[in-house]
C-alpha cells in the first residue's frame, strides 16, 4: 500500500515529456508536487529522438540522459504511448481526473500543409513531409521499425527554409551518393563518414563525379533570398545588424551547397503541379519579389521543376486538441506574455506548445553561436551540436521562469481530497499495467531503438533483432 503522504500532495499532469516537459516535471517534483507525464510515444524524447538527424550522436545521447534523470524519480509517474485527444479525452482529463493543474508541453509535430490545392493525394508517395521523413531516416535501419518507408529519387525538390530544410536536403544528397557509390563503384561508405567529410570531398577522394554516379542535384526552393533564410537572427532591429545577420545566413547556405552539392532556387513559391498516370511528375512554381516586406508574385514568371520526390519542409505546428482554443494554428493564450491557456484557470502551456514553432534549432538569441559556426572552415557536427545544446538550454531557462509563477498558483490551491488523489493513481496505474509498464528504467531499456552507429562493422554489438 502506498504511504498516506502521497494523498497530501498536489498532482499535476504534464502532456509531453521531452525538453520542456521533463524540465517542468523535474521542477515540480523537486518542489514536492506529484507529477503524471503523458507522452504519445513509447519514448519521451520528442524531436531529440525523431527530429534531429541520426548523425547527432553525442547531442542525442546527452539530451536523453538529461531527460531520463528528470523523469526517473519518485515524484514522477511516466505514462507512455498515451495521446491526449486520442486515448484520453482532454475535457475528461480536466473535469474528471482531479489534477490541480495541467501543463501542455507537447511541442509541434504536425507538418504545415503544403500550400497547393489537390496535392495531398500524393502524400507519402511522391509528396513527403519533413517530420515523417526524418523519422524514417533515423530508424529505417532498425529491424523493429514499422513506420512509413520512402524511396528518394533523382531530381528531388525540397521546399522550405531554415536549418530544418538544410538537414532534409543534406539527407537527400547523402542517401543518393551513398547508394550510387555502392551500386556503380562498389564503394561502401557509412552515413557518418559522408556527413562529416562532405560529399564533394568524398567524390574527389574516389575520383568520381555526380554525373559518373547518374545523380542529379536536389533543389532547395525558398520563397525569399538566401540572405533572408532564417538561419541567423539579428542582435536588434538596426539596419546594420539585420544586414550582418543576412550575410551570415547567405554564407551558411553557400557552405552547405559546397559541402553537400545541391542547388538553391530563391524567391519562388509553389503554385500547382503536373501528374501522369496518377503520379506527381512536376511542380509549377512562380517567381516572387519582396516588396515592403511582403511576398509579391511576378506576373508571367512560372516555371516547372520535374520531380518524383517532393519534400515539404515549411514548418510544424502543435496538433490541435479538442476542447482547447486556437488562434492562427497556435494555442490561444490570455496574453502574449502569459502561460495561461484561454478559457481555463488551471491549464498552462510551455515551450513550443505556446509558440507553435517546431524547429528544434530555432532561437532568437543564437547570433553569437551561429557567427562562430560560420567562421569555422568546416560545418562540423560538434559546432552544430553546441548550438542546438544552447537552444535546448534556452528552452529550459524559459520553462524555469514560467514554472516559478505556476508553482505559486498551484501551491496556493487547496489540495484535492484523498479519494480524488487515489482515483488519479488508480487510473494512472491501470494505463501503465495495460501497457506492461513496470518502471521507467525498465520501459526505456525495452523500447530504445537499435542505433545505426552500433551496427557499423567496427561496433557490431547490437543483438536486439536476433
Amino acid at each position: 500500500m502506498p504511504s498516506k503522504s502521497i494523498y497530501k500532495n498536489h498532482y499535476v499532469a504534464i502532456i509531453g515529456g521531452s525538453i520542456s516537459g521533463s524540465e517542468a516535471a523535474n521542477i515540480l517534483a523537486q518542489s514536492g508536487i506529484k507529477v503524471v507525464v503523458f507522452d504519445m510515444n513509447n519514448l519521451p524524447y520528442g524531436k531529440i529522438e525523431d527530429g534531429l538527424p541520426s548523425w547527432h550522436i553525442n547531442l542525442r545521447n546527452r539530451q536523453i540522459k538529461e531527460i531520463n534523470k528528470k523523469l526517473d524519480q519518485e515524484n514522477v509517474h511516466f505514462v507512455p504511448n498515451t495521446k491526449i485527444g486520442r486515448d484520453i479525452d482532454f475535457l475528461d482529463l480536466i473535469n474528471n481526473w482531479g489534477f490541480s493543474a495541467i501543463i501542455l508541453a507537447n511541442g509541434a509535430w504536425k507538418d504545415r500543409a503544403f500550400p497547393v490545392k489537390g496535392i495531398e493525394k500524393f502524400r507519402d508517395k511522391e509528396l513527403i513531409y519533413q517530420n515523417a521523413f526524418i523519422n524514417w531516416f533515423n530508424h529505417k535501419h532498425d529491424c523493429k521499425y514499422t513506420g512509413k518507408n520512402y524511396f528518394i529519387k533523382n531530381n528531388a525538390v525540397v521546399v522550405g527554409g531554415g536549418l530544418a530544410s538544410l538537414d532534409v536536403i543534406k539527407i537527400v544528397m547523402i542517401e543518393l551518393v551513398k547508394k550510387q557509390l555502392f551500386l556503380k563503384k562498389k564503394i561502401k561508405i557509412d552515413l557518418f563518414t559522408l556527413e562529416k567529410e562532405g560529399l564533394q570531398k568524398t567524390l574527389d577522394k574516389y575520383n568520381v563525379t555526380l554525373e559518373d554516379l547518374d545523380i542529379k542535384k536536389a533543389r532547395l526552393v525558398y520563397r525569399r533570398t538566401a540572405k533572408e533564410m532564417p538561419l541567423k537572427a539579428p542582435k536588434d532591429d538596426t539596419i546594420e545588424n539585420i544586414e550582418k545577420a543576412h550575410e551570415v545566413s547567405r554564407k551558411l547556405l553557400v557552405k552547405y551547397q559546397e559541402k553537400y552539392l545541391f542547388d538553391f532556387i530563391p524567391q519562388s513559391i509553389p503554385l500547382s503541379f503536373n501528374e501522369k498516370n496518377g503520379k506527381l511528375i512536376g511542380v509549377i512554381f512562380q517567381k516572387v519579389a519582396t516588396i515592403d516586406g511582403k511576398i509579391t508574385p511576378i506576373q508571367n514568371s512560372t516555371f516547372e521543376l520535374k520531380t518524383e520526390t517532393l519534400i515539404s519542409s515549411i514548418g510544424s505546428v502543435p496538433e490541435q486538441i479538442d476542447g482547447l482554443l486556437y488562434e492562427n494554428g497556435s494555442l490561444k493564450m490570455r496574453s502574449k506574455s502569459d502561460y495561461h491557456i484561454e478559457g481555463f484557470d488551471n491549464v498552462f502551456a510551455i515551450g513550443n506548445a505556446v509558440t507553435g514553432k517546431g524547429n528544434i534549432q530555432e532561437s532568437k538569441r543564437h547570433g553569437k553561436e551561429m557567427t562562430s559556426l560560420i567562421l569555422n572552415k568546416d560545418l562540423t557536427k560538434d559546432a552544430l551540436d553546441k548550438w542546438v545544446t544552447f537552444y535546448n538550454n534556452e528552452i529550459e531557462s524559459k520553462v524555469r521562469k514560467q514554472l516559478s509563477g505556476m508553482l505559486n498558483e498551484i501551491t496556493n490551491k487547496e489540495i484535492p481530497p484523498e479519494d480524488i488523489i487515489k482515483e488519479i493513481l488508480n487510473k494512472t496505474t491501470k494505463i501503465q499495467q495495460n501497457l506492461g509498464y513496470k518502471s521507467y528504467n525498465d520501459w526505456i531499456l525495452k523500447h530504445l531503438p537499435n542505433r545505426l552507429e552500433d551496427e557499423l562493422p567496427k561496433n557490431k554489438t547490437n543483438l536486439k533483432c536476433l
